[in-house]
């Protein structure tokens, strides 16, 4: 399955932010890790992943990915509300970063 998305995006705190900008990696946090992948959203999922999962954080930062430069690993799957998510199972790198929202 994919999606007609040419981007997809990834919600970070702060602090895991700016570990993958120093390591250039990012091979999850602790809810990727026991899921099996990284979780990753469409443009129009950001929000409701920022509700579900980063309400009680005050300073995050959304990451826009080339869905090309994923798409070796790059998974589009049912989950929340019987949507299509897309989940990347591999490491992310940071030069893949297309844009820092």
């Amino acid at each position: 399955m994919s999606l007609d998305c040419k981007f997809v995006y990834r919600v970070f705190k702060r602090r895991e932010f700016c570990q993958f900008k120093k390591k250039e990696v990012f091979t999850g946090n602790f809810l990727d890790k026991q899921s099996g992948f990284i979780h990753l959203s469409t443009k129009n999922q950001i929000s409701e992943t920022v509700k579900k999962y980063f309400f009680d954080e005050k300073d995050i930062v959304v990451v826009k990915f080339k869905v090309t430069d994923l798409r070796h690993k790059l998974k589009w799957e049912k989950s929340r509300n019987k949507e299509f998510f897309p989940h990347f199972y591999g490491t992310l790198l940071y030069d893949w970063a297309s844009e820092i929202i």
